[in-house]
């Protein structure tokens, strides 16, 4: 593919200057894909890897689509966590400040103050980020003027469109008018996911995929075999042969968050954790003081999975690993960003060993299989080849000693 610079792409000056202000000349695979049709205004579901721009590769050609005149709701953009919702607002808020553009935008989650949204829509936002349940809401309560809605964007389309959140998503969709641009995107966009779509999206619908490009090369994939209750065990073990600078820590089951973050401040370790139920402002608080490095280790279940865009995180410890490939994918997708180098260590039982070669099967992703050894992380290879080495030598002495009548002239 013949890359492309951002004039050639159609954007406009005043965004070429904010983008070269904030350090991003070069526009990625994903961008050099997306851009050209979402500034036509057609209908786009896109997959690319986690860390590739997927969210500058939608927010700038709909910015420059913006009508600054009209002083309504252009954009919607639905999100299927609080914590994605506020990158992708922080994302708008960079650009258009390093590029002077007026835009207004309004971030309306569950869990926050109505009051509060509710004078941020007074302000007539230009673009709309949030949770599909609390957007249907204010569009139900004309806080929101669904019909003036140009582009709704499903960002995690996969998550958006299951079980769980397809019905509110499409009520949503279903108050703005037919001719709006609908654009979908996620690192994982399955078959079924697609079927979906096309329900929803008009039959002139650009499908784009990035081939081979799920999981980022610049992460390296490992695992470790312990017993259950050997896990935390083996998890301080790993902080402490690895000492990341940065590490997120995954759980499947959010009540043992707490437990965790408390042993791991215990032993000495600086530690917080983030799960669905824990208060917005508890979440925050959380991610902030790992942003800054305030702390060294944020524990969270899979609400951490998407969304979470944080510079430095050079690990990723599964103490739980996900029986769904696609989750796995999205945890590994917090390091490995921009091209830096990212390290995934899950820690499983025998038993969960078949969910390790799932993802092999399912990601086209290697595996190495480490060991504890002296306080270092090693191929557990190089430990069997060493364990043979040992018994050889064993062998050998033994054989010598008994060929020179019990001499030992070996030492």
């Amino acid at each position: 593919m013949n890359e492309k610079n951002f004039v050639q792409l159609g954007i406009s000056p005043a965004l070429q200057k904010g983008l070269n202000s904030i350090g991003i000349t070069i526009p990625t695979q994903i961008q050099q894909q997306t851009i050209p049709p979402i500034l036509k205004g057609t209908d786009v579901i896109a997959r690319s890897e986690t860390g590739s721009g997927k969210t500058f590769a939608y927010l700038l050609p709909l910015i420059q689509n913006i009508d600054l005149e009209l002083r309504k709701t252009q954009i919607i953009v639905i999100t299927p966590t609080h914590e994605l919702a506020s990158q992708v607002q922080k994302q708008i808020e960079l650009i258009c400040e390093a590029s002077e553009i007026p835009v207004k935008s309004a971030l309306i989650i569950g869990s926050a103050s109505m009051t509060r949204q509710i004078e941020k829509l007074k302000q007539k936002p230009h673009i709309v980020v949030g949770s599909a349940g609390r957007i249907l809401y204010f569009i139900q309560h004309k806080k929101i003027t669904a019909h003036t809605v140009k582009t709704i964007v499903l960002d995690e389309g996969d998550r958006l469109l299951d079980d769980l959140n397809r019905d509110s998503v499409k009520a949503v969709i279903k108050t703005t008018l037919k001719q709006r641009q609908l654009i979908i995107l996620s690192a994982t966009i399955t078959q079924q996911t697609i079927q979906k779509a096309n329900e929803i999206m008009k039959p002139d619908a650009i499908n784009i995929t990035m081939q081979n490009t799920s999981v980022p090369k610049e992460i390296s994939h490992n695992y470790i075999v312990a017993e259950r209750r050997q896990k935390f065990v083996m998890l301080r073990k790993i902080l402490s042969a690895e000492k990341p600078q940065k590490a997120i820590v995954f759980l499947n089951n959010a009540e043992n968050i707490a437990v965790t973050v408390d042993k791991l401040c215990y032993h000495g370790l600086k530690a917080d954790g983030i799960y669905g139920k824990a208060y917005k402002t508890e979440r925050q608080y959380a991610i902030e003081k790992f942003r800054q490095g305030n702390i060294d280790i944020l524990v969270s279940s899979d609400i951490g999975a998407r969304g979470l865009d944080i510079e430095g995180v050079t690990h990723i410890i599964n103490i739980d690993i996900p029986e769904e490939p696609s989750y796995y994918l999205h945890r590994a997708g917090r390091t490995g960003r921009k091209g830096q180098k990212g390290k995934v260590i899950s820690i499983v039982t025998p038993y969960e060993v078949k969910w390790i070669k799932k993802y092999q099967k399912t990601w086209n992703i290697s595996f190495e299989q480490k060991e504890m050894s002296f306080g270092n992380l090693i191929d557990s290879t190089n430990v069997k080849k060493q364990i043979s080495y040992t018994k050889n030598l064993k062998n050998t002495k033994k054989q010598y000693i008994k060929k020179n009548k019990g001499g030992n002239h070996y030492e």
